[in-house]
């Protein structure tokens, strides 16, 4: 049985790459002439202020320079991203490695719990998660090792003018359908948080629907998509069992976007509203066709440079 390996990076205002960004952090005091403004490297920062009463929808400094992602809710864990979501079929969850910086960034009780911070977890609690409770009475300094959970734990290994900085890496092999990133918030307001990081996943090789779809808009309310096959968050590594289902129900669902689909048996790639021109080179790469088939040309360019575009953004990361 042959397994793919593949991987998916977060670039929440931090590039994965830096070894100290100190500079990356957002003023959430209310007193200072600077709150609302945060300092970034790429992508957003996240920033929780309900009251939009005194702060209006749109009017903190960082929505008006586009540098974060502001939410007018408080929540106890809020997910920020579904990485995978199989449904039939299981991956095998191997690592991951986030780094967050934050207002309320902290290990609580001896690492009996996190608040603020981003964690990779199958289940949509991430005080816990299946990682915590796991009560580290001799936690003495940092970096903390947790060897029955495989796990290391950094606190503060460098310092930002505002907030804290951690740091949580797992290794090991979980079989799961889907995984889920997020934070626990502890239903507080006024609070941001700033992230980058890594999570690597396996599945066995199938074939493949690439198209970059969002989980809870475009793929959720289609019963034919997710029986047809998984999500992932890069758009690419979607397994599906037939590659004919995959394109019937794409051509039903999708027939004036552009998409592809990999079929493994033949190592053909399926063009749809797509010629070769637009296939990334990456993409090329990793599918590793020894063949592409035209299904339909593209009358619009648009349609097909749109699917290019939000693939090599999902998945090709440039630091400014």
């Amino acid at each position: 049985m042959v397994f793919v390996t593949t991987y998916y990076t977060f670039w929440d205002g931090i590039t994965p790459g830096s070894v100290a960004p100190t500079g990356v952090y957002c003023i959430n005091d209310e007193t200072s002439s600077n709150y609302g403004t945060c300092y970034i490297e790429n992508g957003k920062a996240r920033f929780v202020q309900a009251n939009t009463s005194a702060y209006p929808v749109g009017s903190l400094p960082c929505e008006v320079s586009n540098t974060c992602v502001r939410y007018t809710d408080t929540r106890w864990s809020r997910t920020l991203y579904t990485v995978f979501n199989y449904g039939s079929k299981q991956a095998i969850f191997t690592r991951f490695s986030l780094r967050t910086h934050g207002s309320i960034t902290e290990f609580k009780s001896k690492i009996s719990y996190v608040t603020g911070m981003y964690l990779a977890s199958p289940v949509e609690d991430y005080a816990y998660s299946v990682f915590f409770p796991s009560i580290q009475y001799e936690v003495a300094q940092w970096p903390m090792y947790i060897p029955n959970l495989n796990m290391k734990a950094h606190f503060n290994p460098y310092r930002i003018s505002y907030g804290n900085v951690a740091v949580v890496e797992w290794s090991g092999n979980m079989l799961t359908p889907v995984l889920y990133v997020g934070v626990y918030e502890d239903n507080r307001n006024n609070i941001w948080y700033s992230a980058s990081g890594l999570v690597v996943w396996a599945y066995e090789s199938s074939p493949l629907a690439v198209i970059p779809l969002d989980h809870d808009r475009d793929y959720v309310p289609y019963q034919e998509l997710y029986s047809a096959f998984g999500f992932s968050i890069n758009g690419v590594d979607q397994p599906g069992w037939n590659a004919d289902d995959i394109m019937n129900v794409l051509m039903e669902l999708f027939p004036d976007r552009a998409w592809a689909v990999f079929d493994d048996r033949t190592k053909t790639l399926h063009l749809y509203n797509l010629t070769p021109d637009y296939i990334p080179d990456w993409l090329i790469g990793k599918l590793v066709p020894v063949s592409m088939k035209v299904v339909k040309a593209p009358a619009n360019a648009a349609v097909a440079e749109a699917w290019m575009n939000e693939l090599n953004r999902r998945n090709v990361k440039i630091p400014a």
